[in-house]
């Protein structure tokens, strides 16, 4: 179950059924939004009026997850007619579930649950990510804005949120704050179940969990996978020439490329940091942001950064790339850095903040890491990698530690491992054995 089929956590999703069935096993995806690819089964939670009511309603009161009735009570049917033997769950927030009655379904059937933690927002009493808000906590009442050096993180997960400094952010509320409660509720839902294991993209966001509400459960660090035979190095001169031009790149007039992409630019991509990069690197570098919509466009300064709308296909990306001297990652909080591991793939040094997850990544061997926020640096470390690369082979063999066969694979035997310590499974044994099953049928 996961709020969509394609891009990030869709791909995931995607990619996790399609392992599945590869390996003789029924699956079937639950998601809101997107097309499913045609080979993997699929079912859509709620319509789109449904899911602008969630929305409207989450507005309003600051309850994401408590609405969609309708839209979970046709999911339930789905489930019970589908009748799986596990459950995967991965973004449940989106406006278009109802926690209560998808978790009250799943305490009583009593199956075995995975939930892959994307982001934070299952253990906070409202955001996604936290550390943006670093220094912004209210001061006589009143929000004050936090600069680079003075953001220090929020914390009031660890023991219950209220006084929310990140109400505005998603899933944004415009009114009320109610943290607090929806902390309270979320620890009241999902600590209930007897069988769910957690897994993270980062060993990073695996010890955050650990400190949250959710520690009573096993949590496993278990990265996404990239398939390196799609992110690979263009070899395609000529075609990465096109890309290039047809991106409008060749205004770079053969200046150094840097680049950096993401599906969304919200806050915490480092938009901005891009643009003071680009004036700290000067004319000698092209500063790219792939993933831009019109409005971040037009907004950008002019002779700064040059914003390209996302690709078209994953072979445009690919040739991006490839044709990259460096790419660089300005995001303030990622639970694992899926871009960074791509670039790699396609044989291309890496830049990143020392900042959440993202460290984990990348070596010396392929890239540097330099403090968050630290413009100068993050400018240093472009000009070394540029006049002296790192290898493009080092950089392949690095991604490969995240090649999508091994990542899911491990995912798969988690699947069986957990069906077998199942009541499910411990009924059919003992049927087979010709015994009745514990506390009758």
């Amino acid at each position: 179950i996961n709020v969509v089929a394609s891009l990030s956590t869709g791909r995931i999703a995607v990619s996790l059924c399609r392992t599945a069935m590869q390996a003789g096993h029924r699956a079937l995806i639950c998601h809101s939004r997107d097309h499913a690819p045609a080979d993997v089964p699929s079912y859509v939670v709620g319509s789109k009026a449904e899911t602008l009511l969630d929305l409207a309603l989450t507005r309003l009161t600051d309850r994401a997850g408590f609405f969609s009735r309708y839209a979970t009570r046709r999911l339930i049917r789905q489930l019970e007619a589908y009748k799986p033997d596990l459950v995967h769950l991965h973004n449940l927030h989106g406006y278009y579930l109802n926690l209560p009655m998808l978790f009250a379904w799943l305490r009583k059937h009593d199956l075995p649950v995975v939930w892959t933690l994307h982001d934070c927002w299952a253990y906070t009493g409202h955001c996604a990510y936290y550390t943006m808000a670093r220094g912004a906590e209210p001061v006589d009442g009143r929000r004050r804005r936090a600069g680079r050096e003075d953001r220090l993180g929020c914390d009031r997960w660890l023991g219950g949120c209220g006084r929310c400094v990140r109400r505005h952010a998603y899933p944004s509320s415009w009114f009320l704050d109610q943290s607090a409660r929806n902390w309270r509720d979320k620890r009241e839902l999902f600590c209930g179940l007897r069988h769910m294991v957690l897994t993270t993209p980062s060993e990073w966001l695996r010890e955050e969990v650990k400190r949250s509400f959710l520690s009573g459960y096993p949590v496993y660090a278990l990265p996404n996978g990239v398939d390196l035979t799609v992110f690979q190095p263009c070899s395609d001169e000529q075609f990465m020439r096109d890309v290039v031009r047809f991106y409008g790149l060749e205004r770079s007039g053969g200046r150094r490329l840097v680049l950096s992409a993401a599906a969304v630019w919200d806050e915490r991509k480092g938009l901005d940091d891009l643009i003071d990069l680009s004036e700290a690197l000067g004319p000698e570098y092209c500063v790219v942001a792939v993933g831009l919509d019109e409005y971040q466009i037009a907004s950008l300064p002019k002779n700064t950064v040059l914003g390209v709308k996302r690709t078209g296909n994953t072979a445009d990306l690919c040739a991006l790339y490839t044709a990259a001297d460096v790419y660089l990652s300005a995001s303030h909080e990622e639970s694992m850095g899926m871009t960074l591991v791509e670039a790699l793939a396609c044989g291309t040094q890496v830049v990143c903040y020392d900042a959440t997850a993202m460290p984990e990544i990348v070596t010396d061997e392929v890239g540097e890491v330099v403090p968050l926020g630290d413009i100068a640096a993050l400018a240093d470390a472009v000009r070394r990698l540029c006049a002296a690369p790192r290898s493009a082979d080092a950089c392949r063999a690095r991604a490969a530690d995240f090649e999508a066969g091994k990542c899911f694979s491990a995912y798969l035997k988690l699947y069986e491992n957990m069906y077998r310590h199942s009541p499910a499974w411990q009924a059919a044994l003992e049927k087979a054995a010709g015994k009745a099953p514990a506390g009758g049928e």
